[in-house]
């Protein structure tokens, strides 16, 4: 019932407090009341609340209201709901609330701020500034109903951050790796299969780097953080998530029309220069976006249109002396003595590269009525990263009794080479040009629905497309260097130097092969999503939500791997005839341990025609059948979740628990050989049903002070490659040949999670929380014996191992110190540290390994500044040492660990007008050095001096 009325200032005054009194004598309610125009917000309240509320809707018409989510008293979401709002609430004498817009006894002379939203002013976002972001992120993390932490827009777009990887690195429990100097993959506690999510939706499309070239997972480098609304990283899960985030969600927001008060348009330029391995110089490279957003009322309800472009272009340059896989000799140099060293290293192996980001984003909302709502979205991602390198590859050849010990004991007797000169030596000069792209494309839409009472009704389609490049062609040459002395070093980089050879001379050097790789891929995604809340508010239920979720998924994948030997890898002749623009000479700044060698020029290598015709090679490469392979995946799911809302011991206690069943059928194609040896192709037909329960609980100790608990069962996809039906003859020499396992059942894991927190003033909170975790499912590579064509083979495949034990702790502390005098007043704060402790099955019988790319300490340090117009940050990144990898086709089996790694980022910017701002950062400003070795730090790997960026950049919001 809506009424007309009016109420003087006297009123106000007497009856404010008996309106408050009363609320707060109600029992506490769930409420989920969606940001936007404040007069359906205030429908939803009083439908969601039991509280009739009157209001003249001329006064609200045009107001917007904050989203308001969680279990509170009705007073506290009607506050949250009105706060920053001109209007004031009271009671009617009954049970009625009056919500009005007061007017002042007395009012002054027009002025042109007269008005609640001046004119002049420029639109507002619901989010906007550090502080507001910091406390957003807070409000989410509390009120959310799984553990989770959140990043908002302000906060992303207050740091440095080049992509997603980048920015989530500064939450607690997430670790971050690095790929070609960019946050690439995360893992969340300690596990790198967790679920990358668009706005709530599967994008696939995964690199090489992720551990398939075109895998299931979305690429956390795809994205720029520019179009970011946030990121929400949900630690434990409900039955209502899309399965396959075996540590976490990730939740990736991008911004809609109804996220704004009313029109606005922003446009975002940057210059960054990218200062990268000695010798490699620097280049400066642009970035720039723009978003334009609107909203009507109409006489069919009001709509909202937003568009979003970005454009961003960056550099890397790396630079390495890469020493090789170690090995043990006995009698070393007839010394007597078993000595490990590296059978040789990489020099001059520099990496030029570039990527290039372009993505569109339109989005269209439509409030029909008071009961519905539609949306329509279109995301467009294009991205291509151009690699060019070269690299001079030495291997060791005969020791001399010229050499130096670190002088410890091995476990196997050895002791490991400090430095040592050697004779006839080999080196292959490289020249390499590599791409990997990816272009996306997604569409979905929907819409909401209410009853005005207790039924909500979501429905979704999306249509995932995505198609997936990843070449490479490596050009080899060969020569024979009389004389080599390595020097290995542990916190220095290792040095290697020839003598007995001039190796800037092309005469020196025999052309050896062609490795020429392309392979490519498409995929297709189908999902339709029906969800249901249904408010029961009886005794502790107080509510219920059901859901199903149908997909379809289809991957295709092709292409070629060739290798071509040139005058049988080995030949007579030299580079001495060579036309002269196909060669390159490194420039000694970028092998300042060799100098300058020449090899193929970059233009040569990426265009083929020349270098193959000189050689005899063919002109173009076709698709082989080993490469081509297809795989289908239909799921169905299905979920039911109560909402429950109760006292315990006179606390609140609010939670859900519910369980999630998804039934999975999977078709796989590949090309491989049959027992005959021939090539044919190979099906297999699998189906599973998975049952996934989970539980979340928070129990309110104090106003400000939350325990949680949470226990769930979550599942976790496995590569396509461990589960390829075809066999693939390696080797006819030495009978090597692989095959996957398509009875490979997915990663499983039970998890245990346990949270305090403590929420301080409008932006505060201190949490400490725990975690357990039991993970199956791990693969395995083990070795089997096959006949094929009448031999006997050896034959790699997979299989799933044991129990992996993941436990941890999480410590995290916000602040802003308000209370410190001036200047010093806009400071604050925040912390977090995790340990996390997990151990693997080995492969060997018996025993356990870490996982890979996870560091049992990490924390981060922020420092932060908001004052008038200057807001600052210092932010601090560090991870302790850890397993990169046990699989490496270079180290052939041997682990390839990490030290310790920390890293130093600003950003500082300037509110030069209300409309114009300007903003400084810096990445890796103490220049961090990334070292790794093999087993021991004796046996250095590499010593890596990372890449720095500066930028600056100019907002301008209209």
């Amino acid at each position: 019932m809506r009424l007309f009325f009016n109420i003087s200032k006297t009123a106000i005054g007497c009856l404010l407090a008996v309106c408050m009194d009363g609320l707060a004598q109600s029992p506490p309610r769930q409420f989920n009341i969606p940001a936007g125009d404040m007069k359906l917000a205030i429908d939803t309240y009083a439908t969601q609340s039991g509280v009739q509320l009157i209001y003249k809707v001329a006064e609200v018409k045009g107001l917007a209201g904050p989203a308001v989510k969680g279990t509170m008293a009705p007073e506290a979401a009607l506050s949250l709901l009105l706060k920053g709002s001109p209007l004031q609430i009271v009671r009617d004498g009954a049970n009625a609330v009056m919500v009005f817009r007061p007017v002042p006894a007395a009012p002054p002379a027009p002025t042109p701020r007269a008005s609640a939203e001046p004119e002049e002013a420029p639109a507002r976002v619901l989010v906007s500034g550090l502080r507001a972001s910091l406390e957003s992120a807070r409000n989410q993390k509390r009120d959310n109903d799984v553990i989770g932490d959140a990043i908002v827009a302000a906060d992303i777009g207050k740091l440095p951050d080049q992509n997603i990887a980048e920015a989530a690195q500064r939450i607690p429990g997430v670790q971050m790796q690095r790929y070609m100097e960019e946050g690439g993959a995360i893992a969340i506690r300690g596990l790198k299969q967790s679920k990358i999510l668009l706005n709530g939706l599967e994008v696939f499309g995964a690199s090489a780097h992720a551990g398939e070239y075109n895998g299931r997972n979305f690429d956390l480098e795809d994205l720029p953080a520019e179009v970011l609304a946030g990121v929400d990283v949900s630690k434990s899960s409900a039955a209502r998530d899309i399965e396959g985030g075996l540590g976490g969600h990730v939740d990736i927001r991008t911004r809609q029309p109804f996220d704004f008060k009313g029109p606005i348009a922003t446009v975002s330029v940057k210059a960054t220069d990218y200062r990268m391995a000695p010798g490699l110089g620097s280049h400066t490279r642009a970035q720039s976006s723009a978003l334009m957003s609107g909203r009507w009322t109409t006489d069919a309800g009001e709509m909202g249109l937003l568009l979003n472009l970005a454009h961003t272009d960056s550099m890397f340059g790396q630079a390495e002396n890469e020493v090789q896989r170690t090995h043990v000799q006995d009698n070393y140099a007839g010394s007597g003595k078993a000595v490990t060293l590296p059978i040789g290293m990489f020099t001059g192996n520099g990496h030029h590269g570039e990527r290039e980001r372009d993505t569109y984003i339109a989005a269209f909302q439509w409030r029909v009525g008071a009961h519905t709502q539609l949306f329509a979205n279109y995301t467009g991602i294009h991205y291509l990263m151009r690699n060019a390198f070269q690299t001079a590859r030495l291997y060791a050849g005969s020791p001399s009794p010229d050499f130096t010990l670190w002088g410890e004991r091995n476990g196997d007797g050895s002791d490991n080479l400090r430095s040592g000169t050697f004779s006839d030596n080999a080196l292959n000069v490289t020249s390499a040009v590599a791409e990997e792209g990816r272009k996306t494309t997604l569409y979905d839409i929907g819409g909401t629905w209410h009853d005005g009472a207790a039924l909500t009704i979501k429905a979704r389609l999306s249509h995932n497309d995505t198609a997936v490049l990843n070449t490479l062609f490596e050009w080899g040459l060969s020569a024979s260097v009389p004389s080599m002395r390595l020097t290995l070093n542990d916190g220095a980089p290792s040095r290697v130097a020839v003598s007995g050879i001039d190796l800037t001379k092309p005469a020196n050097y025999r052309p050896a092969y062609l490795l020429a790789i392309d392979v490519d891929g498409t995929q297709k995604n189908t999902a339709l999503v029906l969800d249901a809340h249904h408010r029961i508010d009886r005794a502790a239920l107080r509510s219920v939500d059901v859901g199903v979720r149908l997909n379809d998924y289809t991957r295709r994948s092709f292409g070629y791997v060739h290798f071509y030997c040139i005058d049988t890898c080995n030949g007579g002749r030299t580079l001495a005839t060579v036309d002269p623009p196909l060669l390159y000479q490194v420039p000694a700044a970028e092998s300042p341990d060799i100098g300058a060698y020449p090899t193929f020029s970059s233009a040569a290598v990426r265009q083929q025609a020349a270098l193959r015709a000189l050689y005899g090679l063919p002109a173009t490469d076709a698709n082989t059948r080993d490469q081509d392979r297809l795989n289908r995946e239909k799921t169905a799911a299905a979920y039911l979740m109560f909402n429950f809302d109760l006292a315990l011991a006179s606390l609140p206690v609010r939670g859900n628990l519910g369980v999630r069943y998804i039934a999975t059928s999977l078709h796989g194609e590949a090309f491989g050989a049959n027992a005959a040896g021939l090539q044919e192709r190979q099906a297999v037909d699998t189906t599973r049903r998975d049952v996934l329960p989970s539980f979340n609980a928070n129990l309110g100790v104090r106003d400000d002070l939350s325990l949680r608990l949470a226990a769930s069962k979550t599942l976790g996809q496995l590569d396509f490659a461990y589960m390829n039906p075809a066999l693939n003859i390696g080797n006819q020499v030495q009978r090597d040949a692989q095959i996957g396992n398509p009875n490979l059942k997915p990663y499983t894991s039970k998890n245990l999670d346990l949270s305090l927190e403590r929420y301080v003033g409008a932006r505060g909170m201190a949490y400490l929380g725990m975690f357990y975790k039991l993970a199956d499912g791990f693969i395995q590579t083990v070795a089997e014996q096959r006949v094929i064509n009448g031999e006997q083979y050896n034959v790699s495949t997979y299989r799933s191992a044991g129990t992996a034990r993941i436990k941890g702790a999480e410590i995290g502390y916000q602040q802003f110190f308000d209370q410190l005098p001036a200047p010093w007043r806009g400071l604050g704060l925040q912390a977090n540290y995790t340990y996390v402790d997990a151990r693997a099955p080995s492969s060997v019988a018996g025993q356990t390994v870490p996982l890979e790319a996870l560091s049992k300490n990490s924390y981060n340090l922020i420092g932060i500044y908001e004052r008038g117009k200057v807001t600052a940050r210092l932010a601090y990144n560090y991870r302790s040492g850890f397993v990169a990898t046990t699989s490496s086709s270079g180290a052939q089996g041997v682990p390839i660990l990490a030290k310790a790694l920390g890293t130093l980022d600003f950003s500082i910017a300037f509110a030069l007008t209300r409309q114009l701002s300007l903003l400084l950062d810096g990445v890796n400003i103490a220049g961090a050095r990334n070292e790794q070795y093999y087993g021991n730090t004796h046996n250095q790997m590499n010593y890596q001096a990372l890449n720095q960026r500066f930028g600056v950049q100019a907002r301008y919001v209209f």
